[in-house]
């Protein structure tokens, strides 16, 4: 998981009402509709769950330590969803201990290596990599309509860009994988592998998922005017200018979807 810093999550609790709304204009989905579409459930399913789940986020001290703000923002988060949430006052294992120990059934931890879900009475887990991938590609869908037959874009080839493609293959799409590391694209090893050797290929497509996080590589002029572009990356990829001119059709947060 990408380091998060205390100021993004401070951030999104105080703008979180703007967020939704962003969000809610680009994609026609609010938290909860958002959450229901990357599941593939009907939003009264998810509003009928909300109502039998309790979740708590338990602050983790692992590795650099507990980033201010990331449990309450994950809390926050689904709380906009429709569920009910807590923050253990304890951390780690204790705090574990004490989600249990109030009736939640699930749990969401993090440390600098891993983001992850408990559903604990059904022994479910997910990853945030994983969930990441499924959010974003319905938020793409969503905005851009069916997905089916379109060509998408694929900006670096990690974990979030290989599940990315595995999603998109599913919903009918062709994922073309681009990496400034050449050796990250290997053909046999990535969904539907097809590939973009040159980043001038960005000007190209519709349609983009951006799975990289090195931060200000797009440049106004680089994008389609009609692109669309989800980005789950952290730092975002887009720098000030091309931001400021394609900012209408960019979905991108550091944690909410």
């Amino acid at each position: 998981m990408t380091r998060l810093t205390g100021e993004w999550m401070n951030s999104l609790v105080e703008n979180i009402d703007a967020r939704e709304k962003d969000l809610l204009q680009k994609t026609g989905l609010d938290f909860a509709g958002m959450a229901a579409a990357a599941n593939g459930i009907a939003l009264t399913e998810l509003c009928s769950a909300a109502q039998k789940h309790t979740v708590s986020v338990i602050p983790i001290t692992q590795g650099l330590g507990v980033i201010e703000g990331f449990a309450e923002s994950v809390a926050a988060i689904v709380e906009r969803a429709g569920f009910s949430a807590f923050v253990t006052t304890s951390t780690d294992v204790t705090g574990f201990y004490e989600a249990y120990r109030r009736g939640a059934n699930i749990v969401f931890l993090a440390d600098d290596t891993r983001y992850v879900g408990f559903r604990l009475d059904i022994r479910r887990l997910i990853d945030n990599n994983d969930a990441t991938a499924q959010g974003y590609v319905a938020a793409l869908e969503a905005a851009a309509g069916s997905l089916a037959g379109q060509r998408v874009l694929v900006l670096g080839c990690g974990t979030i860009g290989q599940e990315a493609g595995i999603r998109l293959i599913a919903k009918g799409a062709t994922p073309v994988y681009y990496d400034s590391d050449a050796k990250r694209c290997v053909p046999g090893k990535l969904p539907g592998g097809m590939i973009e050797e040159d980043a001038s290929c960005v000007g190209r497509y519709a349609l983009i998922f951006d799975a990289t996080n090195t931060g200000g590589w797009l440049h106004e002029g680089m994008l389609r005017e009609d692109a669309w572009v989800t980005s789950p990356g952290v730092p975002l990829s887009l720098d000030d200018a091309a931001m400021a001119r394609h900012g209408a059709r960019v979905i991108h947060d550091e944690l909410e979807i």
